[in-house]
């Protein structure tokens, strides 16, 4: 066979493998839907967050204004799924996205994605093991590495601690991006010797109530904070140069929750057992052991899926809630063939922005078809 015959053949069998997928989608009710290549960029970069944002090709058109290559699905389905006004849908999509990679890097920068988005449902448990049951049983085959992860129990934990808003705010704001994080934790739990000498002069300045009289001194100010953004956040600073936000044992409840690594069924017990636990952790813990029971009524073996609170902080942004990701067992840091999640608080900013103001529950997976076919193709998988 000659090589371009064999790259005719391998054409074919891909499109065959896109075509069965989508036909998957389709037959469970999917709306099939066509996202353009070039998007707006300005209000989806805002929504990204900084790791996708880095891997987005973005130029500018002269009419159109600032353009991006489609780096995700999601996000303008989103946008779509909002403008129709309806709360329950289920949409499906295939084409390719664009993303910069490292240098050196072996994945590719263009590739083909397939994936299902679905809206709605008031049994979030029963919606997670739902989406799972799909992508799982669309891949085709069990011989896999599945991580699973749950971002809203960090979330939970951080929102049960008796904190101010402002701390809460900034552990919630840099909880995918972990050097930041353990920063905030840091500050709020020693904020005294984070605060330098210029910093406890300004301070000074503010107690004696001379501050303003200092500010209106100068003849303009430089930066766009205003004079009252400026007392704010001296006033802020005078707080947490006497108090600690973080107590000892918040600090600890949070850095023990971030080491859970363990099998699936075994996270709800390991969450509960944590010394400091509050409500709604337990609460957290509950959706967990509530999702596994939806998980094996749908015949899903989750003594094979492994958990890491952690899973998912880095590389998936805009999920807040149950994530997956979906691999061969025996490559290691291979490429997966799928992933997905929760994104309830994405589909409430947009929809806000939108002007609908309203919220609906929102869960996604997508599959990477070549990824997939290859493997199959190399495993004699059919």
């Amino acid at each position: 066979m000659s090589r371009l015959s064999s790259i005719g053949n391998d054409r074919i069998s891909l499109k065959r493998e896109l075509e069965r997928l989508i036909s998957i989608f389709e037959k469970i009710g999917s709306n099939y839907v066509e996202i353009p290549t070039l998007l707006q960029s300005d209000l989806l970069l805002d929504l990204y967050g900084e790791e996708l944002n880095s891997r987005t090709y973005i130029f500018n058109d002269p009419v159109k204004g600032n353009l991006m290559l489609r780096p995700d699905f999601t996000v303008p389905i989103v946008q779509l799924h909002i403008k129709t006004n309806t709360k329950n849908a289920q949409y499906c999509y295939s084409g390719k996205v664009w993303r910069k990679q490292d240098y050196l890097s072996s994945r590719p920068s263009e590739y083909l994605q397939v994936g299902i988005e679905c809206f709605g449902g008031s049994d979030i448990a029963k919606e997670d093991a739902k989406l799972f049951s799909i992508i799982s049983k669309a891949v085709g085959f069990t011989d896999l590495k599945i991580v699973t992860g749950d971002l809203g129990v960090l979330r939970s934990a951080i929102n049960g601690l008796e904190i101010n808003q402002r701390c809460k705010n900034a552990l919630l704001r840099q909880l995918w991006r972990p050097k930041r994080f353990l920063h905030v934790l840091k500050y709020f739990s020693n904020s005294i010797h984070f605060i330098n000498n210029e910093k406890k002069e300004i301070i000074d300045l503010f107690k004696s109530g001379k501050l303003i009289e200092k500010i209106n001194s100068y003849n303009s100010t430089i930066g766009l904070r205003t004079r009252k953004d400026i007392i704010e956040r001296v006033s802020e600073l005078s707080n947490d140069i006497v108090n600690n936000q973080l107590q000892e044992n918040d600090v600890k409840l949070l850095q023990n929750l971030l080491k859970i690594s363990c099998s699936l069924v075994d996270a709800p017990k390991n969450i509960k057992k944590l010394t400091y636990s509050h409500d709604y952790l337990k609460k957290a813990a509950i959706l967990l052991e509530n999702r596994l029971d939806n998980l094996s009524e749908l015949g899903i073996n989750v003594k094979q899926i492994d958990f890491e609170v952690s899973f998912g902080r880095t590389s998936m942004e805009y999920y807040d809630g149950f994530v997956f990701e979906m691999g061969p067992k025996k490559q290691i840091n291979s490429i997966p063939f799928a992933q997905g999640g929760r994104y309830n608080e994405l589909t409430r900013i947009l929809s806000r922005l939108q002007g609908y103001h309203k919220s609906t529950n929102s869960v996604g997976g997508i599959i990477r078809p070549e990824i997939l076919h290859n493997f199959k193709l190399n495993q004699g998988i059919k």
